[in-house]
């Protein structure tokens, strides 16, 4: 839990000034929809954050949720607002991230879908002696992408790390490409070679 409160508060400070238009074009939207902004600061603020992560690490304004798929029609698709914000306000109340949701959503269905939200990304890493694998996590139904994915459990990871590199397994090269963007935006060095099943991905944190 410290090292999380940590990464958000890094992330805030870092993404103050680029949240500012991330919210005017948030409330925009909401008032077309007649939705609302998740009244959580911290999680609407953390939700902001990563959307300037996406933007800065992928050049566009992907879901904060999911790292791109390779697949351009899917990755349309999960554009911020994504095209599934109905479909999940629906079943869950609010959308996926839990960043938008009806006007009139309560105090306490605004609690369940970010608590829900909040269980989903914390579900234990597989990390052992310096090598994280991000394989076998469940798959969201709509997207088939997995959660959390790579980005987000390499993040996770990162918060609290002490070592001088991390080896990550993925089982997508779209994985590994987006490794390489994430590891280039943060400075770290990123190397990665095909095995019969997987890739072994290797992040060179220090100098």
């Amino acid at each position: 839990m410290i090292n999380m409160m940590i990464g958000f508060f890094k992330d805030y400070f870092k993404y103050k000034e680029a949240a500012k238009k991330q919210q005017k074009w948030m409330e925009k939207f909401c008032e077309q929809k007649g939705y609302a902004i998740n009244p959580s600061w911290m999680m609407a603020t953390n939700l902001k954050s990563n959307l300037c992560e996406m933007e800065a690490t992928f050049g566009k304004r992907y879901c904060p949720c999911f790292e791109p798929s390779g697949d351009k029609a899917l990755d349309k698709k999960m554009m911020c607002p994504c095209e599934y914000i109905e479909d999940e306000i629906e079943e869950y109340g609010t959308c996926h991230c839990a960043l938008f949701g009806p006007a009139d959503l309560s105090k306490e269905q605004w609690k369940a879908s970010s608590k829900r939200l909040m269980e989903e990304y914390q579900v234990p890493k597989n990390l052992k002696n310096g090598v994280l694998d991000t394989r076998g996590m469940p798959l969201d139904p709509r997207r088939g992408l997995p959660v959390p994915d790579m980005m987000h459990q390499v993040k996770a990871v990162l918060n609290g790390y002490k070592g001088d590199t991390l080896t990550v397994i993925v089982e997508r090269e779209q994985e590994a490409l987006n490794l390489e963007k994430i590891a280039a935006y943060r400075g770290y060095d990123c190397t990665w070679e095909q095995k019969d099943d997987h890739i072994k991905a290797q992040l060179v944190l220090k100098p």
